[in-house]
């Protein structure tokens, strides 16, 4: 996984002359801290259950075997919504009064961190672990993220509006196709040197815990365009101003 992200720095030079990027020049390794990884969490949008007690832990022991309960991490609403419902269906002592609660990975993560027992087990929408498969680069399960490949597998650097070059990875391998697809438009040579790679969020979080390497830096988690529209929709509107 190191050398993967060393190489797409690396070779970032090639990737600018594909996407129309400058490379921002490399700076000393250093490890990110946990600040920096909860930022970088932040933006992606997750959901847990709970109730008035607080998280629900859930063991998938079977009976006699020892082993910690652990927080189910869901990628959609509609994931964690089915899982409570059959739980329920089963076990109807299961957690009659749970509900789906809307967080993000940054508090997971340094909830993690104040409390060292906290496992999480992050569940992937089936969907984009389908299309995750279906690409044959070898991914055998975990939340995917999809990334923009150049022929020798290192990352497509991208420049954002502002100027800064990062290395997106996206949980919704639709929202990379359209980018892609945007970029075939504009540029079909650029476009042809592109494949669509894969790696499981959870690699990516040990990468960022434990690696030293400055392109993490420049990596950035983008959720699932579907997932921050429906939360949008759902959120309470401010009420009119009077005489409207």
């Amino acid at each position: 996984m190191k050398s993967f992200i060393r190489r797409a720095l690396a070779l970032g030079a090639i990737g600018s002359s594909l996407l129309g990027t400058t490379l921002i020049a490399p700076n000393a390794a250093l490890a990110l801290t946990q600040e920096q990884v909860a930022e970088k969490l932040s933006s992606v949008p997750v959901f847990v259950l709970g109730n008035e007690s607080g998280l629900i832990l859930i063991s998938s022991a079977e009976d006699g075997q020892a082993e910690e309960p652990s927080l189910y991490v869901f990628m959609t609403e509609q994931d964690a919504e089915t899982f409570l419902s059959r739980a329920n269906e089963a076990n109807p002592e299961f957690a009659p009064n749970a509900q789906v609660g809307l967080t993000n990975l940054e508090r997971l993560y340094e909830e993690t961190q104040t409390e060292g027992d906290l496992q999480l087990i992050y569940v992937p929408e089936q969907d984009e672990a389908s299309e995750a498969a279906a690409l044959g680069t070898g991914y055998q399960g975990g939340v995917p993220l999809f990334f923009a490949r150049l022929e020798d597998g290192s990352l497509a650097p991208l420049q954002q509006n502002n100027g800064e070059t990062v290395f997106p990875m996206f949980f919704s391998h639709d929202d990379l196709e359209a980018l892609l697809a945007d970029l075939g438009e504009s540029n079909p040579e650029a476009r042809a040197a592109i494949s669509v790679g894969v790696l499981p969020l959870e690699a990516m979080l040990v990468e960022m815990e434990t690696s030293e390497d400055e392109a993490l830096n420049q990596i950035r988690l983008l959720p699932d365009s579907e997932t921050i529209n429906s939360i949008q929709q759902s959120a309470p509107q401010p009420p009119a101003p009077e005489g409207e």
